[in-house]
């Protein structure tokens, strides 16, 4: 390992790995693109796209569009098990990856990385690649941990069997210690790495960013997503997966709750595993005059939509783990300028309340999240506005996208300077 200091001018090879990616909508594609921008060199090892759905997406298999260019980088997919409904897809979903991703690693990617870069929501077994590229031929791995495992795969798919749990703490330590540093997604998650054994200056706190197309817009300059969100009345707009995680029963009680406020109109975007769940929901409390599920659109168009909407809604189950994160939404709601609503507890709930930027209600509690939309809505526009202000600057002034991307390159060029 050489002395020097990282070469901050020196253009870097890095393997971008990560199960999820275009066009599947999360922050990897903006981060992707971003590198490519700055003069790197990516190779993107992915999975067949099927995040949000029981299939893959349109367009793409196990033996279609394996591999493609996509604005510079050079994606290469990994043989994937499409998650589907039951609990035991999902578990496919994530085991599969990690063998079959290793696979494409060490055959797609020919010479050797200066680094390599793993963004990880779930599961962390996506690691695997990377980790084989440092064993096989000596490439430094960062990672960005999004979610707290083992406690969420404990929460999503219940298990209870204590030598299970312990089995799966000690692999997630494993997996962890093998990086050279750990980048994770909250001020919250530092102690939900440390315990694993990991040093403290090996941990650094990256937060999410929105991609430049984030920014605040009029309502007349989207009339495309104007035409399908209703016209007049209070808008309370949702973006993103449509999954247990996102506590849509919440929502919906609160729906009901406020069914004699005929003016406001929940507008739900995205799909997802539980969305013919809230559909019949919906259906069977008679709120679906109000409740509209307008299905997944382009992330391209969701400033256009987000013009339209006179709050944003953010929310999560009551749990210990989702009470760290700042969901990528929230930095994507306020770089758009519009007050938000947060059904979330702990580190979200502190960001909004900080940033002054809209209401916030404890979780999973439909008549507190009730109350906070009713004051939302009874607030003179001009407050809602100085709310929608305040979130552009917290935007600003702590998740800009040069700010993050910065700080994101110069710990790729570090633990590239660790490369041997």
């Amino acid at each position: 390992m050489s002395d020097a200091g990282p070469d901050t001018k020196k253009p870097l090879s890095i393997a971008f790995v990560s199960q999820y990616f275009f066009p599947e909508q999360f922050s990897n594609n903006a981060i992707t693109e971003e590198l490519i921008r700055r003069g790197h060199s990516v190779d993107v090892i992915t999975g067949v796209p099927n995040y949000g759905r029981e299939t893959f997406f349109e367009g793409y298999s196990n033996s279609q569009r394996r591999e493609e260019d996509w604005k510079g980088a050079r994606v290469h997919r990994a043989r994937s098990v499409a998650r589907g409904k039951s609990k035991l897809r999902l578990l496919l979903n994530y085991v599969t990856f990690p063998v079959t991703g290793t696979w494409t690693a060490l055959r797609k990617v020919k010479r050797r990385p200066d680094v390599s870069f793993v963004s990880m929501p779930s599961p962390p077994f996506q690691a695997l690649p990377a980790i084989m590229l440092k064993w096989f031929r000596g490439v430094p791995t960062v990672y960005w941990v999004q979610d707290i495992w083992p406690e969420t795969a404990i929460e999503t798919l219940r298990l209870k069997n204590p030598l299970v749990v312990r089995a799966l703490s000690a692999v997630c330590g494993w997996l962890f210690r093998r990086a050279d540093l750990v980048l994770v997604q909250s001020a919250a998650f530092p102690p939900m790495i440390s315990r694993f054994g990991i040093a403290e200056n090996r941990i650094r706190v990256l937060p999410n960013t929105a991609p430049a197309m984030y920014r605040p817009m009029a309502a007349t300059d989207a009339p495309d997503a104007g035409a399908l969100v209703p016209g007049a009345g209070f808008r309370v707009m949702f973006a993103g997966n449509i999954g247990e995680s996102q506590d849509f029963d919440t929502l919906l009680a609160t729906a009901h709750l406020l069914r004699n406020r005929t003016e406001l109109h929940w507008v739900i975007i995205g799909s997802g595993r539980d969305l013919e769940r809230v559909r019949k929901r919906a259906h069977e409390l008679g709120i679906t005059g109000h409740f509209h599920l307008l299905g997944r659109h382009p992330e391209e168009s969701m400033p256009g939509f987000f013009a339209q909407a006179d709050a944003l809604i953010v929310s999560l189950r009551d749990s210990e783990i989702f009470n760290r994160i700042v969901p990528y939404k929230v930095q994507c709601y306020m770089a758009c300028g519009r007050p938000i609503l947060a059904a979330i507890g702990g580190e979200g709930t502190r960001v909004i309340a900080a940033s002054g930027a809209g209401i916030t209600a404890p979780p999973s509690q439909p008549e507190a999240l009730a109350e906070a939309v009713t004051r939302l809505m009874d607030l003179p526009e001009d407050e809602r506005q100085a709310m929608g202000a305040r979130a552009r600057d917290f935007y600003e002034s702590q998740y800009s996208a040069e700010q993050v991307y910065g700080d994101l390159e110069a710990w790729l060029r570090e633990a590239a300077a660790k490369r041997r």
